[in-house]
């Protein structure tokens, strides 16, 4: 037991010269929780950039299990309803979908699945949740680097950060 907070007082010294902080939370017979948090400014992401209408968003490839293409005619026969929810069936799992556009709360219509186009769709694996995320397309693979999101659009749920990519977009 002895020594312990020693050595945490020294992680702790190191992550705050990084602008980080670190927080712990004990509770007797139940365990410990250790919370550290950087600045995204440190952080270069491998990322897959997607369009999403004529919008692009990265998602961070630690967190993308594989990429899956449904094409033009067989949409209607691979993605499936339950209880209104969309589902598909990912070599015999189903797998729920969510539509960018809608967790984004974007226009309606800009990302609507059509029977005449293809599907994308992003298995995404993040803890124990697993689903696929809808997309127009799949643009490229990039390291970019994360930059805080401005005070108009702190809040948000769904946006970790934002960055400026080679293109200058």
């Amino acid at each position: 037991v002895s020594g312990r907070g020693v050595g945490m007082d020294v992680v702790r010294s190191n992550i705050e010269k990084l602008s980080g902080t670190v927080s712990i939370d004990t509770t007797v017979d139940v365990g410990t929780r250790i919370d550290v948090r950087l600045p995204l400014t440190l952080a270069i992401v491998p990322s897959l950039i997607v369009r999403c209408g004529k919008r692009k968003f990265a998602i961070p490839q630690a967190s993308i299990n594989e990429l899956v293409r449904i094409r033009a005619g067989e949409v209607t026969k691979r993605i499936e309803h339950v209880k209104q929810a969309e589902m598909f069936r990912l070599r015999g799992v189903l797998l729920p979908l969510v539509r960018l556009n809608h967790a984004l709360s974007m226009a309606s219509g800009e990302t609507e699945a059509d029977a005449d186009q293809a599907v994308y769709i992003i298995v995404v694996e993040s803890g124990a949740l697993r689903y696929g995320l809808v997309v127009d397309s799949v643009a490229d693979s990039e390291e970019i680097v994360v930059k805080p999101l401005g005070r108009h659009i702190q809040e948000s749920t769904c946006l970790a950060g934002a960055t400026v990519l080679g293109d200058g977009t």
